[in-house]
């Protein structure tokens, strides 16, 4: 695994101009997203039903508490005061764990919707890869444009996607460690995206040169987008990332795997192959 003081906590969420960015350009579907959240949480409604009947009830009682203690205290019905004292009391408890309950529920709503939010964003970004990629008799010079949905297992490319962003002098350098792990790094299945920070294009690279199959470049819409909020939330980690980059890696199923500071392609293949070593499962990493 990569070094504890290497990994990166994810953004807290997606930011609002970048769902906006996704979803004005056509790239994303909020409300599909959210039909998805729904779909892999049905008992949410459930709860939610729960909750505002409880709230709706403990409302009720505490009018109805408040009523007998402004009766009380102004003479009427006074022996009913402790009483009521008590059952207001116990309304109002009622009412801020519900409360609380309700608001936790809706936190954690929220943010699997904002991941899925991000999930699909991934999912819709672009790369140019080696045609070898998807068909092994095909010239190398030859190159294809798909998203990294296609990659993901089941899909007929399955690779795990590492997207390196830094700087062009650290993006030289990766792509000179792909070049040389170019073998392991398609035996394991490892596809590496260098993107360029802070502009979030592709790096300059020799075109005279076909791409390797280990290394696909990105282009099209979305990739700026992503990279301020996840370079944002390393740089309040305190990490360079111009100098020292970032990766973060998307497993088969297309979920983020793990986010670190620095980009590590041998730990990367080294990973993969400890595991296989192992007999534990590498298809969903």
């Amino acid at each position: 695994l990569q070094p504890a003081d290497h990994m990166l906590q994810p953004p807290q969420a997606t930011s609002s101009t970048t769902l906006t960015k996704l979803f004005a350009t056509g790239e994303g579907d909020d409300r599909n997203v959210r039909l998805r959240e729904e779909a892999e949480f049905p008992f949410r409604k459930i709860r939610f039903f729960v909750y505002f009947n409880l709230l709706g009830g403990a409302l009720t009682s505490l009018f109805v508490s408040t009523a007998r203690i402004a009766a009380a205290a102004s003479g009427v019905n006074a022996d009913l005061m402790d009483e009521s004292l008590v059952n207001a009391a116990v309304d109002v408890v009622g009412i801020g764990v519900t409360g609380y309950l309700l608001k936790r529920d809706l936190d954690a709503q929220e943010s699997r919707v904002q991941r899925a939010a991000r999930g699909a964003e991934l999912a819709k970004l672009m790369i140019r890869a080696n045609k070898n990629l998807a068909d092994d008799l095909a010239p190398i010079d030859q190159t294809f444009t798909t998203n990294l949905s296609s990659l993901r297992r089941g899909r007929g490319i399955e690779k795990r996607v590492v997207i390196a962003a830094a700087g062009q002098e650290k993006i030289d350098d990766i792509l000179k460690e792909a070049d040389r792990l170019r073998d392991t790094l398609s035996l394991n299945d490892l596809l590496v995206v260098p993107v360029l920070y802070p502009s979030g294009s592709a790096p300059s690279v020799d075109t005279s040169k076909p791409i390797p199959d280990c290394v696909a470049l990105p282009v099209g819409r979305g990739w700026d987008a992503l990279l301020d909020d996840e370079a944002k939330e390393a740089v309040q980690q305190g990490v360079d990332v111009a100098g020292e980059g970032i990766s973060i890696v998307l497993k088969k199923n297309g979920r983020v795997g793990t986010r670190t500071k620095g980009i590590f392609l041998a730990n990367m293949v080294g990973d993969v192959e400890a595991r296989m070593e192992m007999g534990l499962d590498v298809k969903n990493i």
